[in-house]
């Protein structure tokens, strides 16, 4: 197995990753708290974080926490990379990111105390050249292997068309391995369109791919349903404080975690697809990868920083989450 000029030269440890997460356009997470968003107005900032992120960057750094070798790649750029360098140190995680021209884009996320939701402001990233990003196919090809997992997760940088996504899909399940996507929009489709083995979307990136409005639960159910029978084995489609529903050619589940005390929104997604992708890794039941896929949602809930309570508390939250199969 080939060792990388950053920090995946332990060859023995890229042996044995199961998943690879790939982030095309990661973003420097800078979340900042105020009591209440008034368009117009200054206001006092309450709290602040500063962190690495991206989808599949949360995505890595959750299955790592549950004890996963885990191989993190995609674009970084090159001026800003310590702050991610130091996240993969932190967390085990293999960094096989190449590392392309200017600095990595920042995603400013303000958290509304009262109103407790989220507003985001994406800056743009760098864009990578052709040989940037025929560099990084061959770097991922060089890592895909019959049964490894690969999460493709995340927006695309400036310049990378959807068609990129659609190839290397394709490449990679040609050598045998498996492709998730939790993506939106026409990467999304695009990776549907190649063929995936598992899909992520919210009920507003499912309406989106539909090209409809989903007014209620029944009619996101219906929707999932096509999807699932129509383009992709395993499917997520998460509902926010409604829980989630996972659907498989055998067995279509919802489930839910109590109520919580919700710190912030941020990466809650990311971290339900680890924890699932962590069921599967471990040999969990569908029942118990979706069990495992809430608590670690539920975990991400409540903390501003990637984090999973001890293993009693996790036993006892698991306990907890609600899991009933679908019926109609």
């Amino acid at each position: 197995m080939q060792a990388f000029a950053f920090g995946c030269k332990d060859s023995v440890m890229i042996a044995h990753s199961s998943i690879v997460t790939v982030t095309l356009n990661p973003a420097i997470d800078f979340t900042v708290f105020v009591d209440r968003l008034v368009p117009g107005t200054v206001h006092r900032v309450s709290g602040s974080q500063h962190q690495a992120g991206g989808k599949g960057v949360n995505v890595g750094t959750m299955l790592a926490l549950g004890g996963a070798s885990v191989v993190v790649s995609g674009f970084v750029g090159a001026a800003n990379a310590s702050i991610f360098e130091r996240h993969f140190d932190a967390h085990g995680l293999c960094d096989a990111f190449i590392r392309v021209p200017g600095e990595t884009r920042t995603g400013i996320k303000v958290v509304d105390a009262q109103r407790r939701d989220t507003t985001d402001f994406n800056l743009p990233g760098p864009a990578p050249s052709a040989a940037q990003r025929e560099a990084l196919v061959e770097r991922l090809l060089a890592l895909a292997e019959p049964g490894r997992w690969f999460v493709i997760a995340g927006s695309l940088p400036a310049g990378v068309e959807p068609v990129f996504v659609a190839e290397l899909i394709q490449r990679l399940r040609a050598a045998g391995a498996k492709v998730a996507i939790d993506s939106s929009g026409a990467a999304l489709a695009a990776a549907l369109q190649a063929g995936v083995d598992l899909a992520k979307p919210n009920q507003c990136e499912l309406a989106e791919w539909l090209g409809s409005e989903l007014q209620d639960l029944d009619a996101i159910l219906c929707a999932a349903r096509q999807l699932q029978r129509e383009r992709v084995p395993r499917l997520i489609v998460s509902l926010g404080a409604e829980g989630a529903l996972f659907l498989s050619a055998d067995r279509e589940l919802r489930a839910q975690a109590p109520k919580v005390q919700v710190v912030s929104t941020v990466g809650a997604g990311d971290a339900m697809l680890a924890g699932y992708l962590q069921g599967m890794r471990l040999g969990e039941s569908p029942e118990g990868c979706a069990r495992l896929a809430t608590v670690y949602a539920w975990s991400r809930l409540e903390s501003l920083l990637s984090e999973l309570p001890p293993p009693a508390e996790l036993g006892q939250r698991l306990q907890q989450v609600s899991v009933t199969p679908i019926c109609g």
